[in-house]
């Protein structure tokens, strides 16, 4: 049987149903061991040439289309039935076992569900054609339903893809053979979920299908609602005919409005939720799903599985919560159960190896530019590959950064460019932003070192060290060299500054409310790395007092003064307890006047109008300068946090509070700004300027 095997000392899951062994590949994390590969007179097209050696879908025998139900087969003399007893056979078997067939001379796999959507599922536009990236969503969604630590697939996906056909011709392919299930439908709304899926591809799919595989049904030949694999109360019509004769299944597939709990007390045994990127209130995907995996499950034994497909909206109608289920998702993260934190396996595959129109003959995608044309799956030339064609269409776009988002969300490269926000929705220029990030992704090694700030041998006001931890609070991306560190005074100001957004309040017994969040900022300046964060904290530990005394730690270590917002005391008072107050900055004064004059009173006021704008001045200011490409230089900007990245893209400057390291960050970046200093008068009359031709010397 398959299921999940331990080989060399490593997990992988087998999806083979003889319980064979075969080769072990990788997908997204996950280990699958494929059945093992049969002799070759066991496997398609191996008569055939090597350039021949393709998936070719074999017409239902002319004989057999005539008939059109069970009952029909058994009024068939016993010769015509025993003539096609190997052939339907056949079929089943394959269903269930998939099959092995010669591409290009590459014994290729593909799974029972595979087999059948390639062989037997038809809609509007006809039967689907071999593509490779299917066949490992369909590897992948085996082994899904193979691991009994899985509640079943999420992937996301680009445009035109072909998942939803693909998940619908699973649903009717494990709809029509199961007894007493319940397959179930959800999309976006629940009029894609009846219009979009279960009248353009259910139904089709499943009137596609030959007599043979077709179970006792109740209903109309076009239902709206439900198919329903149980007794009819009559026949369909009287030209075509549903069997009556045998065992129903008791088996329905059907659709729901789109609810958090639209299923909520049933039994699943399979769930598909479409376009689950796209969700948005008051229907939240995160607890839709929360609500929905306890239909899969029976105590601790899962009963039924999810798959779950979309593209991706903008982080604000949908794409956030999609994220983070998907974020939920990965094989390598598991609690000691062995499941995800969501129960579910993500998959990603770059837009490039899914892009209509650059497939080759054989179903494998084209990707970097070609030596010679290629003949394309579609009968049309390939002269440049999908790598190359989707960068032309984003270098076309360079000036529209709207449109260019929408692209880059629609045909990824990468996961994270599949959560790209819209640039309408964000206050700054986020092109630029994701250049930085697409940049900071492809850097190895990463200049960004994790870890936390400690007293040397626990003893405090001693000498602070740097830890490197995995699970560190602190991201590092520069340290000051060790003639610099460890001031006693801020005597490194003329060097860098920091921002520091706190909080006065321990944290609440669900982890629930805002981060402590501090950026570390080195200025201008001719000896060390220049306008350049250069430290990032983003935590929120039980005691307010533990943040307070990292981000003491930090400025000691670096000599660097901070500024903290004025209404959120509880740091002034620890750094003051602590006989560290120097390290604070007042109120600046070179800001204008709606910030005040210079006071006593140290860091800064949070509510004034003056204040937020010029927060987000600077801030806007920076990317410009210092973040993705620089076009005069051709040069990247060192911002290497990812967090704040992320952060910058999301802000509202009408909704500061939930952004906390735009918070500090900006802090840091109007700390940095030195006043104005007033031009001093030349004297003539001293004797020590006088003129000589055009100069002044001195």
């Amino acid at each position: 049987m398959s299921g999940i095997k331990t080989i060399d000392k490593e997990i992988v899951v087998n999806i083979c149903p003889d319980n064979t062994e075969g080769d072990i590949i990788n997908l997204s994390n996950l280990d699958v061991q494929l059945p093992e590969k049969p002799k070759s007179s066991d496997i398609l097209y191996h008569k055939k040439k090597k350039k021949d050696q393709r998936w070719v879908r074999e017409s239902l025998p002319l004989e057999l289309r005539k008939i059109k139900s069970m009952d029909d087969w058994l009024e068939m003399p016993d010769i015509f039935r025993n003539k096609y007893h190997k052939y339907i056979t056949q079929e089943y078997e394959r269903r269930r076992k998939g099959v092995w067939f010669y591409n290009n001379g590459e014994p290729t796999y593909i799974t029972g569900n595979h087999y059948f959507f390639l062989q037997w599922s038809k809609i509007d536009v006809g039967y689907p054609s071999f593509l490779s990236f299917q066949r490992d969503l369909f590897i992948h969604l085996e082994a899904c339903i193979a691991d009994n630590r899985c509640l079943g697939q999420v992937y996301v996906k680009c445009r035109r893809s072909g998942y939803t056909q693909m998940s619908s011709a699973l649903l009717v392919n494990e709809g029509s053979q199961v007894k007493d299930k319940l397959l179930g439908i959800m999309s976006k709304t629940g009029a894609d979920a009846q219009e979009n899926i279960f009248m353009k591809k259910v139904v089709p799919i499943y009137k596609s299908y030959p007599f043979f595989f077709k179970p006792i049904q109740d209903g109309t030949t076009n239902p709206r609602m439900e198919l329903a694999f149980r007794e009819p109360s009559k026949r369909i019509t009287k030209k075509v005919k549903t069997s009556v004769k045998g065992e129903a299944l008791n088996t329905v597939v059907n659709w729901k409005s789109t609810t958090n709990n639209a299923y909520d007390g049933e039994k699943l045994h399979i769930l598909y939720m479409d376009e689950a990127g796209k969700w948005e209130k008051p229907t939240d995907i995160r607890e839709s799903w929360r609500i929905h995996r306890t239909c899969l499950l029976v105590g601790r034994r899962i009963v039924g599985k999810a798959i779950v497909g979309s593209t991706v909206n903008p982080l604000d109608k949908g794409g956030r919560q999609f994220r983070s289920l998907v974020k939920n998702s990965n094989p390598n993260e598991r609690n000691e159960n062995g499941r995800t934190k969501s129960g579910l396996y993500s998959i990603f595959i770059p837009a490039y190896e899914a892009l209509e129109g650059f497939f080759n003959v054989y179903g494998h995608p084209i990707v970097e530019d070609p030596d010679n044309i290629i003949e394309g799956l579609d009968g049309e030339s390939i002269t440049i590959g999908a790598r190359t064609f989707l960068k032309n269409e984003r270098k076309a776009l360079v000036n529209d950064s709207y449109e260019l988002n929408e692209v880059i969300r629609q045909f990824p490269f990468t996961e994270d460019e599949a959560f790209r926000d819209s640039a309408k929705s964000s206050v700054f220029n986020v092109q630029k932003i994701y250049e930085q990030v697409q940049y900071n992704q492809e850097l190895f090694p990463s200049p960004v070192v994790q870890g936390n700030f400690s007293w040397k041998n626990g003893v405090a006001d001693s000498e602070v060290l740097f830890n490197p931890d995995p699970n560190g609070r602190w991201n590092i991306a520069w340290m000051p060299p060790p003639e610099l560190r460890n001031k006693k005074t801020p005597e490194n100001n003329l060097i860098g500054v920091g921002g520091v957004d706190s909080y006065d309040i321990d944290a609440t017994v669900d982890g629930r409310g805002s981060k402590g969040a501090c950026h570390l900022y080195n200025k201008f300046n001719m000896s060390y790395p220049a306008n350049m964060f250069v430290a990032e904290y983003a935590s929120r530990p039980p005691l307010a007092k533990i943040f307070y005394e990292d981000v003491l730690m930090a400025s000691r270590f670096y000599g660097y003064p901070i500024l903290i917002e004025n209404n959120k005391y509880g740091i002034a008072r620890h750094f003051e307890a602590r006989g560290y107050s120097h390290f604070l900055l007042d109120r600046p004064s070179h800001l204008g006047t709606g910030f005040g004059t210079k006071t006593k009173t140290k860091g800064i006021p949070s509510n004034s109008q003056d204040v937020i704008h010029a927060h987000a001045q600077a801030i806007e200011a920076y990317i410009h300068s210092h973040v993705g490409l620089n076009e005069e230089t051709l040069e990247y900007g060192k911002m290497y946090f990812e967090k704040t990245l992320e952060d910058w893209i999301n802000f509202k400057v009408d909704n500061r509070t939930k952004y906390d390291l735009s918070i500090s960050s900006g802090l840091a970046l109007l700390a940095s700004q030195g006043p104005a200093t007033k031009k001093e008068k030349v004297n003539f009359s001293e004797k020590k300027f006088f003129r000589t031709g055009r100069l002044i010397i001195r």
